[in-house]
């Protein structure tokens, strides 16, 4: 008697004849959708609804596991190093896998990750978030660790749930789950498409959700307005709130199976890009991402030479390239924003970055293609090798009384200039960003060039202060630079296209300090200088506070409000003192009651960009000290 054979649940849906092939039905198999096969499918069914607590036990998984920890690499220290010098039969290499069972916490996780999956896709169709995603993309921008896999991400996940009984989101988290237990095959000869396939259609992880709903969060950020899910702002915060969530869960799920690997940091990185935006740049929970992105990076081994690593593709080998690179500068641009110490230390890391637009075989770093183009890739390049000096300031920081600081400094200067004439003539910006005939994504990549090299000799240029109430002309030149151009990205917002790092984050850690000293310098009674121009100077700090205030860029309630609210404040108070007085003589401001005390009072500490910095400038005894010169044009 021939042994019946049920259909899986996608064809017994839609009512349509199943070869029973498996894993996958070749009708699931060519529409790339999730083959479910029930485990007991002539079983009859209860009628309650089922629970959360008490899920249908179909498809049944229990990923296995190995009982003891993953060590991930282990470095030249460890006992593995010593070890493997020791010889062994090649037995003890295959002892028995044990499985161990899924624990309580696990299992709570995977039913809060299914119950948000429900809910979000009930509440919002997957097909427009998947439009919302690729109107996104088209725009220019992306998920810049993620770019090779956001769009065929979208496109899987679009196509992925087609059950619709009460416990879908049950199922399908499981063979999620099951997907993502499955170890990532690739070899020297494995290429871009091979490998994605392994995390995509039917074979879709966690990690798979984790990318697309941290693409769906990201563009809820950068298109305001956007019909099929969104026109007000409560329901566009509403969305982002609920897909951020998800793509915790994903992240979360899939760190729980204990098998770190390239796809799930890339998930990590994005995940914490994603709650730099939610829940603000100086959000501990923020911080703690970046560390555990940071962790992962050690675990797996990315702080190595990976060129000395056998079988890695050249696709990969770039892409593990490209996450040091960005995860390192993530970390000193951070620790610099918040005043709190690196965590990826130069001295124990191998510094890799990918090649720029494709090109293998660059002899240095400082090295670039004549023809690249502005990219996420070169974005990373830059950023990381910026980074390093970055670092290096950093420790000349902690040696600043010592007798060699100029010079030291002086040499890091040096490789700054160098650098920034080793790139490409057209990343190079040398006029006004209005003047610059590029599309939306190269105008803002080629700002964020500027800045960040423009940043470098801020930082150099503040070290080297005596005390930092009184800056000098080389810093005052480089903050006015750097004002005027974030002034400059502020009114040109609307034709500007995220290439790395987005608006806020521009206006908070370049824009801030820039201001911060121009305020000092105007309050010390700076002589004149050629070169600066204090009419552009009080132009673009009114600007600067002006876009602030009305809310443009930033409302109450936004992650970084409560910074830039206070700094504009400041600036506020100084810039009406100086309308308002501009034709009274002005005290000494050596001889101001309390002078002493407030200069006292003002941080010295390169790293401390925060409102601290802010609160002790807006406590300066009067705002009204102004030097004759200063009033001049």
């Amino acid at each position: 008697m021939a042994t019946r054979l049920a259909a899986c649940e996608t064809c017994r849906k839609a009512k349509q004849a199943c070869d029973h092939g498996q894993p996958v039905c070749s009708r699931c198999q060519s529409s790339g959708g999730i083959c479910i096969y029930r485990t007991a499918p002539f079983k009859r069914r209860r009628t309650e609804k089922p629970s959360l607590r008490s899920p249908d036990p179909s498809p049944s998984f229990s990923p296995r596991r190995n009982p003891y920890p993953n060590p991930g690499y282990l470095g030249s220290s460890s006992h593995a190093a010593i070890f493997k010098h020791i010889a062994s039969d090649d037995h003890s290499h295959n002892a028995p896998e044990t499985e161990a069972p899924q624990s309580v916490g696990d299992n709570y996780m995977l039913l809060q990750g299914a119950d948000v999956l429900r809910h979000l896709l009930t509440r919002y169709p997957l097909s427009a978030m998947k439009e919302l995603v690729t109107f996104w993309l088209a725009k220019g921008a992306n998920l810049a660790l993620a770019e090779p896999f956001v769009a065929r991400c979208a496109e899987s996940v679009s196509q992925l749930f087609t059950l619709h009984d009460d416990n879908w989101h049950l199922v399908y988290a499981r063979r999620l789950l099951e997907n993502s237990a499955k170890p990532l095959q690739f070899n020297e000869h494995s290429d871009l498409g091979t490998f994605s396939a392994q995390f995509l259609d039917h074979n879709a992880r966690w990690e798979t959700l984790g990318i697309f709903f941290a693409a769906v969060s990201r563009a809820t950020i950068d298109i305001p307005f956007f019909p099929l899910l969104y026109t007000a702002e409560e329901d566009q915060y509403t969305l982002r709130r609920l897909v951020t969530k998800l793509s915790d869960f994903a992240l979360e799920v899939s760190l729980s199976l204990d098998c770190l690997n390239d796809l799930q940091l890339i998930v990590q990185y994005e995940n914490f890009i994603v709650h730099s935006y939610v829940d603000g740049d100086q959000s501990y929970h923020s911080w703690r991402k970046l560390g555990d992105v940071i962790s992962s990076t050690f675990a797996l081994g990315y702080h190595e030479n990976l060129e000395t690593k056998p079988g890695i593709p050249l696709f990969l080998m770039e892409l593990r390239k490209t996450a040091f690179a960005r995860i390192y500068s993530a970390d000193k641009n951070i620790a610099i924003f918040l005043g709190r110490p690196p965590r990826m230390n130069k001295r124990f890391c191998h510094f890799q970055i990918p090649f720029d637009h494709q090109t293998p075989g660059q002899s240095s770093s400082n090295e670039w293609d004549p023809d690249s183009k502005p990219g996420y890739r070169a974005d990373t390049r830059w950023s990381a090798l910026c980074a390093f000096l970055k670092e290096e300031v950093w420790e000349l920081l902690q040696d600043k009384h010592d007798a060699a600081c100029g010079q030291r400094a002086s040499i890091i200067q040096r490789k700054a200039e160098e650098q920034w004439e080793a790139l490409p003539a057209h990343f190079r910006l040398e006029s006004s960003l209005k003047q610059c005939a590029r599309s939306p994504f190269e105008r803002d990549f080629l700002a964020h060039v500027r800045l960040t090299h423009l940043h470098v000799l801020f930082l150099l240029r503040l070290l080297l202060l005596n005390t930092l109430t009184e800056p000098d002309i080389p810093i005052i030149e480089t903050a006015g630079q750097m004002l005027a151009l974030v002034v400059e990205i502020i009114l040109l917002r609307e034709q500007l296209t995220n290439s790395g790092t987005g608006l806020i984050w521009k206006v908070a850690y370049y824009g801030l300090p820039a201001a911060g000293i121009l305020l000092l310098a105007l309050l010390k009674q700076h002589p004149h200088a050629p070169g600066i121009s204090r009419n552009k100077i009080l132009q673009d700090l009114s600007v600067f506070v002006a876009e602030v205030q009305i809310g443009t860029i930033v409302k109450p309630g936004d992650p970084n409000y409560a910074l830039l609210s206070k700094a504009t404040s400041t600036i506020q108070r100084f810039l009406d003192s100086f309308h308002s007085d501009a034709g009274q003589p002005p005290l000494e401001a050596g001889h101001e009651e309390g002078s002493d005390d407030w200069a006292a009072l003002l941080s010295q500490d390169l790293w401390d960009a925060e409102a601290g910095f802010w609160q002790s400038l807006a406590d300066h005894p009067s705002l009204l000290a102004l030097d004759p010169p200063l009033l001049s044009v």
